[in-house]
């Protein structure tokens, strides 16, 4: 009996030493496993990683281009916008000129000038009237050597000059009418071109300000860019820092997977 209980303690420790090896074993293919899958899935991880930020850098880099664009041709139109208001501006301080210059002279021909010749006229009859005796007395004194035979006699003359001055300002007055009436429609162009220019300085602004949203807004595109570039810059050292991490953990497991593996490899050589 004495003799059985050596056998008996070396088959236990036998079987605690292969079960220990097998253990480690076990372990020690599981700690490949994990590390051959984190290999991959790093691999995985790290093109799927590339897949996302590609397009997303090519939405930016997109974004970007069409900002700019968009910012010239806001700046452009700024330009043009200023340039026209400026020229309206310009054209309805013009247009008040004009219609200042149009006042004045439909003043002096409705005024000054028909209200004289008016008088001119009215005073042509007796005038007329003084030429019948001054003609008259010049031909009266021919008998006495005095040359006096004109191709018109003065009376005649004044008669003619009656008849065609006695029209002028009736036509004058007509003008007046005509002149007040161009003058009513410049005044309303340029109060209109004044509408205008005003409705140019509001949409400047409103451009000016848009201009400046624009602005920030590409910067912020720029900035996003150059992340989304560092990014995808670093995707490299992100998969070869989880792979050292895969290899480091395997390394670890293996260590671990080790310890049964070595103890049941001392129970199998004990000597009971």
């Amino acid at each position: 009996m004495p003799a059985e209980k050596p056998a008996l303690a070396y088959d236990a420790h036998r079987r605690l030493g292969d079960t220990l090896i097998t253990v480690g074993v076990i372990g020690a293919i599981a700690a490949l496993v994990v590390g051959v899958a984190g290999w991959g899935l790093a691999g995985r991880a790290t093109r799927s990683l590339t897949a996302t930020i590609e397009p997303i850098s090519g939405v930016v880099a997109n974004v970007v281009e069409t900002i700019e664009v968009i910012q010239v041709m806001v700046s452009r139109t700024t330009e043009a916008i200023e340039s026209i208001e400026g020229a309206t501006r310009s054209t309805a301080r013009t247009l008040d000129s004009v219609s200042g210059v149009i006042d004045e002279t439909a003043e002096l021909m409705g005024g000054g000038m028909a209200d004289g010749l008016d008088s001119a006229v009215a005073t042509l009859p007796g005038l007329i009237d003084t030429g019948r005796v001054v003609d008259r007395t010049m031909r009266a004194l021919s008998l006495v050597g005095v040359d006096y035979d004109p191709d018109l006699p003065l009376d005649e003359a004044l008669g003619d000059l009656e008849q065609s001055l006695r029209p002028i300002p009736g036509q004058l007055r007509d003008q007046v009418v005509l002149l007040g009436a161009v003058q009513d429609d410049i005044a309303g162009i340029s109060v209109d071109a004044g509408e205008l220019a005003g409705i140019l300085g509001r949409a400047r602004i409103d451009m000016i300000e848009a201009e400046s949203i624009l602005v920030e807004v590409g910067q912020s595109a720029r900035l996003a860019a150059e992340r989304v570039g560092a990014l995808e810059a670093d995707v490299g050292t992100y998969e070869a820092l989880a792979r050292v991490v895969v290899i480091a953990g395997t390394i670890a497991l293996l260590v671990a997977t080790s310890t049964p593996l070595l103890i049941g490899l001392h129970y199998r050589r004990r000597d009971v």
